[in-house]
């Protein structure tokens, strides 16, 4: 389905769908539940450049977004997954473990999301909120699988801009790519969602990502 050579996704305008008051909603649970979480790279998955020593960044847990917002995780394990499977043909799997299967990434201030690569072969973004070329807050993701910092992701990137009600769908477990830091006060919020597919299971995750990511249990 993605391109092989170059970066490449694939979107939906889910607004039609979405219950109402579904923004406000999430930015509840955003601000009442949020952590923030101290990443050290390197790592496997991390493509930051050696001068980053650790990011804080700001998530809701998947368990806590499995408790607080039942209709999403509706979504996501069916009207969403079905958009997928009926554009490009290809069966996806929703994802068993609650830690990882749909989580929400929350910025605010000056902090950008590490520059990594995924380890699942789709990935799926719902965008809460809106933030415009000139404002901060996109996706940056490398055309060049090579690269290895923020630096090198830009200097041959393709850019998505977060549009409230969409969702996108892409591969990126050969592109790294990373959230740039917000230019306006505001809150950005997005929804994570991770699937599998028959050629690439969910026990193909590394053992090791979630000790990363979550820390030992």
């Amino acid at each position: 389905m993605f391109s092989a050579n170059r970066f490449s996704w694939l979107s939906f305008d889910v607004s039609s769908i979405m219950p109402v008051g579904w923004r406000e909603e999430i930015e509840k649970v955003a601000r009442d539940d949020r952590i923030i979480k101290r990443l050290v790279p390197p790592h496997s998955t991390s493509r930051e450049g050696s001068e980053v020593k650790s990011l804080h960044i700001m998530t809701v847990r998947g368990p806590i977004m499995w408790d607080r917002l039942p209709w999403l995780i509706d979504l996501y394990r069916g009207r969403f997954r079905e958009l997928y499977e009926e554009a490009t043909g290809q069966r996806i799997h929703p994802t068993e473990d609650r830690r990882y299967a749909v989580v929400m990434n929350v910025q605010e201030g000056t902090d950008r999301y590490e520059c990594h690569v995924d380890t699942n072969p789709v990935e799926a973004l719902l965008y809460v909120t809106d933030h415009p070329r000139g404002t901060g807050g996109e996706l940056v993701v490398a055309n060049d699988e090579r690269a290895q910092s923020v630096e090198e992701v830009d200097e041959d990137c393709s850019t998505l801009y977060p549009m409230a009600g969409h969702l996108v769908f892409f591969d990126a477990r050969r592109f790294p790519h990373y959230v740039r830091r917000l230019r306006e006060p505001g809150l950005r919020m997005a929804i994570g969602m991770n699937y599998y597919t028959d050629d690439c299971p969910e026990e193909t995750r590394p053992q090791d990502l979630n000790e990363y990511l979550y820390g030992r249990p």
